[in-house]
Order: C-alpha cells, then structure tokens, then sequence
C-alpha cells in the first residue's frame, strides 16, 4: 500500500491540523476526543504515520507534529492530497491496461485518466463539470516549488524602462495568481502592470491582490496585451503535446516587440541521468494529458518550431531542474 489511503484518512480525521496546532505532544486519549476517531484506530493510523516520518512519536501512545506534519496541516497540501488520492491513484492504476491496449505505444488516443473515469473528455474540460476536483487541482498548482524562478533572472533590470500602463509580465495561465504575488511582494515598487490571464472558471476563484491584475483569456488565442517585457508562462506546456504548445507559443509572437522576452517556467530534464522526480511527472504527464515533461533538445526543438530565438535555459532547482526557457523574436 503506498501512503496515501492514511494521509488522507488522517487529513479527513483533522489529525495533522490538530497535531500542529498543539504546542505539546498530544496522546492518543486526547487526539480521540479532538478528532472523534478511535483509539484503537488512532494507533493503528499513527504507527504507519510515524514509520513513515509524517508524525513523530514521543513515547507511547504520544505524538508530535513534525515539519511534515505541519505541511499536511496546510490547506493547499491537504486540497493535494485530497485530489491525488481520489483523481490521480484512479488514473495511474489504468495505466498498464492502457497501454495495452494502445499497443505498448505512448499513443494519446485513449489515456490512462480517460479510461479510469469513463469518459472521452479531456482533463480540463472533465474537471470543468466537477468543481471540486477543478478547485482542489486548482489548489495543487499553488503550492510552491523549491527555488524561485526571478532568482536566475532580474526582472527589475528588465523593468526599468517601463511605464506604468506598460505590462511588465503577463503571468499566462497564471491560476489565481500565487506566482504574481510572490512577484510583486518581492519587488513592491517594480513599474509597470503584472497581469494575470486564466479562464473564467479560474479567475472568479482568484482573491484581489493588491498591485495585480486579472484577465480572462484563453492562451491559445490571440494574446491581446502587446510589447510586453515578459510573457510568463509556468507549468503550462508540460500539460500539451508538441502540435498544441507550439499553438500556444504562437499565439504570442504577433504580440511581441523586439523587447519582449517569453519566460518558460517548466522542468528541462537532462538527457542522461535523469533524477526520478521528473521521470515520475514525464509518466503523470502523459497519463492525464498525453503530454510529457521535455528535455532540453526538446524545448530546443519547440521553440524554434514556434518561431522563436532560444536565448537560454536557467535552471533553479538543479536536483527537480525546475527551470526558466528564455526567448525572443528571432
């Protein structure tokens, strides 16, 4: 069994938030009474917790809460949680039987979530007629990543030439803005506008933030803000193949000036000994979206497939290769 059947009994019992919000190591008596589950279930749940390291035993039948505890207390992390074990166990299950039946090929015609859930829909627009799966995923893409991206590149050096009804980046797909936030909590006094664009299903779900914009857009038209500094586009081309992300990129290049900059936020795995975190998201990729985490040859390829320069690929995180693509009008 793998650890997520009890993280998410013990998330839906409030464990780790009762956990974390003690600042005394609680015994199983008490978690009993504040969660209203069973001591001899409670034990049964926290041995397997604490072999694991979620939670820290301190004696018998006494438990502590732990960094990791305190993570799963989070809301994005339990809205995670909540979301892999009952969207993505579903679909990796399938995965085997699937590509027996697409001939042991990568073939997209039928995907491992299309055939856990009986549909022939695409996840996003599946996940638009169930809004809590779309809220919880929704939730999943805000919690951060190790590293930051504006660490590998100096967006005020880019901004200083800008004017105030200027955009300085145009967060692209941006969800309900977390990165934009980060950005503009970073740098309070960068010029010019940082505008986030989504669907309209997403940016009703977005909280105002102060110094931030919010636009309904679909990236695969147009993009109606032009002669931005950066067009920023995180964790979005993993989710298409080459045909569709090449659309994507398109869709910019008419809205470019000679100093605009495309900023891709994505992994770039190495070519040979890849760490296993990007080999995993390469098979989640394709299992949901028949798309794929690409290396950089491939990004290489991509870029120049859309019409644009390659300028330079950054990396963040050098164990996940959370990475920026840099590019430009040729």
């Amino acid at each position: 069994m793998n650890m997520l059947p009890a993280i998410q009994a013990g998330c839906e019992m409030g464990l780790f938030r009762t956990l974390t919000e003690s600042e005394e190591p609680l015994s199983i008596e008490s978690l009993s009474e504040q969660t209203g589950a069973a001591p001899t279930l409670l034990r049964r749940i926290l041995r397997y917790l604490t072999s694991n390291g979620e939670v820290t035993e301190t004696g018998k039948d006494c438990f502590e809460a732990n960094y990791r505890t305190q993570a799963l207390a989070a809301p994005a992390f339990q809205d995670s949680i909540y979301w892999m074990f009952n969207i993505g166990n579903p679909t990796y299950q399938r995965l085997p039987e699937t590509l027996r039946k697409n001939g042991n090929t990568d073939s997209s015609k039928e995907l491992p979530f299309q055939r856990a859930f009986n549909t022939d829909m695409a996840f996003f627009g599946w996940s638009k007629q169930h809004p809590e799966y779309l809220r919880t995923f929704q939730s999943l893409m805000t919690v951060p990543h190790d590293g930051d991206w504006t660490n590998v590149i100096s967006i005020p050096s880019l901004a200083m030439s800008v004017t105030a009804e200027q955009a300085v980046v145009v967060d692209i797909g941006g969800n309900v803005g977390h990165q934009s936030a980060r950005l503009r909590a970073r740098y309070p006094d960068l010029p010019g506008r940082i505008i986030v664009q989504d669907l309209p299903e997403t940016i009703q779900n977005a909280e105002a933030i102060e110094g931030v914009e919010f636009m309904v857009h679909n990236f695969f038209e147009p993009q109606p803000i032009k002669g931005a500094k950066v067009y920023y586009i995180r964790n979005i081309l993993h989710d298409w193949d080459d045909e569709k992300s090449t659309q994507i990129l398109k869709s910019l290049v008419p809205a470019m000036d000679a100093h605009s900059l495309v900023v891709i936020d994505d992994m770039a795995v190495p070519d040979t000994g890849s760490h296993w975190w990007p080999a995993c998201l390469d098979i989640i990729m394709f299992s949901f979206f028949g798309a794929l985490e690409r290396t950089e040859s491939q990004w290489t390829d991509l870029v120049s497939g859309a019409g644009l320069k390659l300028i330079d690929i950054k990396s963040y995180n050098s164990t996940t290769v959370d990475s920026i693509i840099i590019a430009s009008l040729p």
